[in-house]
């Protein structure tokens, strides 16, 4: 990302929100696996959501080179993984799992495919290691309030909004809070940083 690009929020340094956020903890393990062109738009949300809560990790999706650390996650016997993924087509709808939130004697890990829809359905669709995991999905109540790219889905919501509702469902408010907070703090940082 250029120099004039706050590396931690991903905003023009001038409107960084870094200072306004506070860390926040999860009982969850939060994998967000980025398409290869997510992390250098300045549209991302992946990076307050780092911001907001420092235990989650990143992971950069290349079809021909699969995250083999992120793999050995999967794997990992003390762990029950999640691909959060909405279970919108036929052949999905089989592998939609209830969630009941985490458990103090094994890990949660939720895996969060992250680009634009078209690039997030690649993901999901090219990476056989993926295929055999539950989905965690969910429909939302209120329409998405991400309109920073061009064509928005209102009923989809983007990457923040749909962690903020994971924290909801594993009733960790206080973490949905500071980062919807955080979320409405970076929309309104990016569209004056356009006006300017």
């Amino acid at each position: 990302m250029p120099d004039s690009f706050c590396e931690g929020c991903g905003l023009a340094i001038p409107y960084c929100c870094c200072s306004q956020i506070t860390p926040q903890g999860s009982q969850l393990e939060l994998a967000l696996l980025l398409h290869e062109n997510e992390p250098p738009r300045p549209t991302t949300t992946s990076k307050i959501i780092q911001k907001v809560l420092p235990n989650s990790s990143t992971y950069i999706w290349q079809r021909t080179d699969p995250p083999q650390e992120l793999i050995n996650r999967i794997q990992d016997k003390n762990t029950d993984t999640w691909l959060l993924f909405p279970a919108d087509r036929p052949e999905l709808i089989s592998r939609s799992k209830k969630f009941t939130g985490s458990t103090p004697d094994r890990k949660t890990l939720i895996i969060i495919p992250d680009g634009t829809w078209k690039e997030v359905r690649k993901i999901v669709r090219k990476s056989p290691w993926l295929s055999d995991l539950p989905l965690l999905a969910f429909d939302p109540e209120t329409p998405s309030r991400y309109d920073l790219r061009r064509n928005p889905d209102k009923d989809h919501l983007c990457t923040a909004e749909t962690v903020t509702e994971l924290l909801k469902l594993n009733n960790e408010n206080s973490s949905a809070d500071e980062l919807d907070r955080t979320f409405e703090i970076f929309i309104t940082q990016y569209k004056r940083s356009k006006q300017n």
